[in-house]
């Protein structure tokens, strides 16, 4: 009984000081909406991102922008992380020149940091890319790049399979 009374004390006080220690941090930092240009890119083209920061004044910002494939639902692995300079009173603008042509949206989102801690802003940002006739692909429709990869691999190993079975009937 004793036990559990201090332990009901111990999570009030962390509590309290987890809450002062979130407000402290927070500051007073306000995210304006992500504005892109042009308003629908292309993949693999330079984009111009745009961000107003209102409230204190953070020490550095930084964009994160992740290429994701809307047919496939894969993001890929390489999520760029820009420095976005500080251009006019609250606003912040960087450009990023987009990696991957399977590309059809590309998420972004923004940190701050305030007090060395960084500070997420709320929302990630959905931009919609332009699809090109064969929806993003070389050209043959199903986002195949035209080498031969996996179905070479199986063809050889069904020719070393052949070549084993047939030597081991000629030995007997």
């Amino acid at each position: 009984m004793k036990n559990e009374r201090k332990f009901m004390l111990f999570v009030v006080m962390m509590s309290i000081v987890g809450a002062t220690l979130c407000s402290a941090v927070e500051a007073d930092l306000t995210f304006g909406e992500i504005s892109v240009t042009p308003l629908l890119p292309a993949p693999q083209s330079a984009i111009t991102l745009s961000i107003p920061i209102s409230g204190d004044t953070p020490s550095q910002v930084q964009v994160i922008v992740e290429e994701c494939n809307g047919r496939t639902g894969i993001c890929f692995y390489d999520v760029q992380n820009v420095s976005v300079p500080l251009i006019s009173m609250g606003n912040y603008q960087t450009s990023v020149t987009l990696r991957h042509a399977e590309a059809t949206y590309i998420n972004c989102t923004v940190l701050a940091k305030m007090n060395d801690t960084w500070i997420h802003s709320p929302e990630w940002k959905v931009i919609n890319l332009t699809e090109n006739s064969n929806g993003n692909t070389n050209g043959n429709g199903n986002g195949d790049n035209g080498i031969p990869g996996f179905e070479l691999v199986l063809v050889i190993i069904a020719i070393g399979i052949s070549f084993i079975v047939v030597g081991r009937k000629r030995s007997k």
